[in-house]
């Protein structure tokens, strides 16, 4: 994973993705574009991704993601 976009990805696409933060599929590409997911996201993601089985989804890789490094996933 390098990038929001690829994280978003892994959950299938925006408009998922958007469903999983309660908001719509705009705000997700918003989020990809700006490669930035607001803070307040975090717990629902990483919740969401355990539940889906989508591996290496945790804090630490949010953070490093919006740090520009890349995490595997």
């Amino acid at each position: 994973m390098h990038t929001i976009g690829d994280l978003i990805s892994a959950f299938d696409g925006n408009t998922k993705f958007a469903a999983i933060i309660g908001k719509n599929a705009s705000t997700a590409s918003e989020m990809k574009r700006r490669n930035s997911i607001p803070l307040e996201y975090w717990p629902r993601i990483i919740r969401a991704a355990r539940d889906l089985g989508i591996e290496g989804v945790s804090n630490d890789t949010l953070v490093a993601l919006h740090l520009g490094k890349d995490v595997a996933a």
